[in-house]
């Protein structure tokens, strides 16, 4: 059988995608078994056969304890699983089932599927990175490279558009927005920075109008539109449809309700959801501003705004971008394929990306104020945000105790000199030779390799020990390598439809 070469897959929130570059050189997407270009980031485990439903038939599946959708927004929890019939189910798991149904989807289509590259939104952290990584193992994949959906959206923008200059990114996706601001010239891509927030999406605004629903329909009926998380979920897809349809219509009529308090039509007009959301939308704008203030950069700066995401269709999203930067963003022909299109662009390296660390890196460290002789405990950066990867770089700190036995480095991710506002996802102890006066050398180094996952070493100059160390996490949600050889056996004797 034939091999698909130079394959990228978009795993999305609400949608997932795959594509290939053509012998042409251009990429197109691969439709998936039920003729579709995106498939639905749902599973649905079925209670009779045990067959896995991922895509449309998973979303239409009726059962709601038995449906699990927006798996993207738990990556980065180690704690977090999914139960069901007394089975545990990690997010690892789960977008490893949908990234099966992409593979098998398509070998039918045109060829099988090996090496492949796998996008992340812009400020997934350490663990959900690494959990993508595992999720395409788990699948039968090998994920030859991460690379960050606003990076691969602008590879797709300078291919099918020939774009060029300061270009800012504006990735607003089913569960994440991320901007990332970079410079192409040419064959070259240069990421300057990438901001965003994890859990601010469609999702949030599907929320939203569910909200709004319910408060009309309390209004009318003087009763709750839903009252189980059956009649809350076919209630949310109902809103979803609204979102899309608002984005097209001024005024629309739904009919809504439920068995035991009836139905009734509720008008919704575009100003209505608009209202309902601009809470959200000012967030978004705000950390525009945040990333081009982070630079340096004004919006006369930027010569480019380019949309990536389903949720930019929303036309109160391209007014705000417009009114802020002056000029009308870009658009491709389908913002929610753009990100598996450059992804299979850059699997194909048709030019040449430099990309940047997307969160801070450090150590834990005591503090000395110079005039007051106060001491306090702080957030030492060893590796600042946005530094141009793979790169490794290194800090030497000074033992604060006489006879330490035992040298311990807390890894921090994050860029607040507070230590309450950073996360420690990672600790190397290092036992070193008793008898030792304070003051001694020792040097933590960080390497931040092209998938953006972090390695940390501990070096005592005086003893010439040191010890070198992958983050790892632990916790019910994360899997450690005993479970990926068991899993992955066990995954692919599953029955995924």
């Amino acid at each position: 059988m034939a091999t698909a070469r130079f394959v990228g897959i978009d795993l999305g929130t609400s949608t997932s995608a795959l594509a290939y570059v053509r012998p042409d050189g251009n990429p197109e997407i691969v439709p998936n078994s039920d003729g579709e270009r995106l498939t639905p980031s749902v599973v649905y485990f079925d209670n009779f056969e045990g067959i896995k439903l991922v895509g449309s038939s998973a979303r239409d599946g009726g059962d709601p304890d038995r449906t699990v959708h927006n798996i993207k927004r738990y990556m980065d929890d180690p704690h977090y699983v999914v139960e069901i019939d007394g089975v545990k189910w990690t997010p690892t798991e789960v977008s490893a089932m949908i990234l099966s149904k992409l593979k098998r989807d398509c070998a039918k289509m045109i060829g099988e599927v090996h090496e492949v590259v796998i996008t992340v939104p812009a400020n997934f952290n350490e663990l959900a990175r690494k959990a993508t990584v595992t999720a395409g193992k788990l699948a039968g994949l090998n994920v030859t490279r991460i690379v960050n959906e606003p990076t691969a959206a602008a590879l797709y923008y300078a291919h099918s558009q020939d774009i060029s200059g300061r270009v800012m990114v504006y990735d607003l996706g089913g569960g994440t927005l991320d901007i990332t601001i970079l410079e192409i010239d040419g064959d070259n891509i240069d990421i300057l920075l990438s901001e965003g927030a994890r859990h601010l999406g469609g999702a949030n605004f599907d929320e939203s109008l569910l909200e709004m629903l319910a408060e009309e329909y309390r209004k009318k009926n003087n009763a709750e539109l839903f009252l189980d998380e059956r009649q809350r979920r076919r209630c949310l897809a109902l809103g979803e449809d609204a979102k899309k349809m608002l984005s097209k219509l001024q005024k629309i009529t739904e009919t809504i309700g439920n068995e035991s308090d009836g139905i009734a039509r509720i008008d919704l007009t575009r100003d209505m959801f608009e209202a309902a959301i601009s809470r959200l939308l000012t967030r978004t704008v705000m950390l525009v501003e945040q990333a081009l203030e982070s630079i340096a950069l004004t919006p006369p700066d930027i010569d480019h705004v380019v949309l990536v995401g389903g949720s930019t269709r929303i036309p109160k999203v391209r007014e705000l971008l417009e009114k802020h930067f002056g000029k009308p963003p870009i658009s491709c022909g389908n913002v929610d394929e753009c990100v598996a299109l450059g992804a299979a662009l850059f699997a194909q390296r048709a030019r040449r990306v430099s990309e940047v660390c997307n969160h801070s890196y450090g150590t834990l460290a005591l503090f000395e104020d110079a005039r007051t002789g106060e001491v306090r405990l702080g957030n030492s950066i060893v590796i600042p945000k946005n530094t141009p990867i793979p790169c490794a770089m290194s800090q030497t700190y000074m033992t604060s105790e006489d006879n330490e036995e035992l040298i311990e480095v807390q890894i921090t991710q994050g860029e607040d000199p507070d230590p309450r506002y950073v996360d420690i996802v990672g600790k190397i102890s290092l036992e070193v030779p008793p008898g030792r006066p304070a003051g001694c050398e020792v040097t933590v180094t960080y390497s931040y390799d092209e998938n953006q996952r972090v390695r940390a070493q501990i070096y005592d100059a005086a003893s010439g020990l040191r010890k070198d160390v992958a983050i790892e996490y632990k916790g019910e949600g994360v899997l450690n390598e005993e479970d990926i050889l068991r899993k992955s056996s066990f995954l692919k004797q599953l029955k995924i439809a």
